[in-house]
């Protein structure tokens, strides 16, 4: 039990974690792969949310991007302006990719998916 404690926290260390602080919104509509990673709160359905991540608050449709190329976890926390409701949790944000979340009727955030970025503006990808 111990040995498996040593193991995940020499793994955390050496993965590391996204930067905590120094996230700054982006109107960005293309990345490369090269790039520090991005989140995107979606904008629909469109409610009083604010999402918390790196230090910087996001609303519908807002986008910041990470000081450091490094992905790692990053703590994300939700408020519902309407309900009052807030919850927070880690999650996996990778370099080189969009991670777009929103959060569920309870404030828990929530990732909807990762795209990959390949240098392409969004409004000229295909269609999935």
């Amino acid at each position: 039990m111990c040995h498996s404690a040593l193991v995940w926290a020499a793994a955390l260390l050496t993965l590391g974690c996204a930067a905590r602080s120094g996230w700054e919104r982006t109107d960005a509509r293309a990345c490369r792969p090269a790039e520090p990673p991005r989140i995107c709160v979606l904008a629909e359905p469109d409610r009083a949310l604010v999402i918390r991540a790196g230090g910087t608050a996001l609303v519908p449709g807002e986008c910041a991007a990470s000081p450091r190329r490094r992905g790692g976890p990053l703590r994300v926390s939700a408020e519902d302006g309407r309900t009052g409701a807030s919850d927070s949790r880690w999650l996996r944000i990778r370099r080189g990719t969009t991670t777009r979340i929103t959060a569920t009727p309870a404030a828990k955030p929530r990732v909807i998916r990762r795209e990959r970025c390949t240098g392409q503006v969004e409004q000229d990808m295909p269609e999935e």
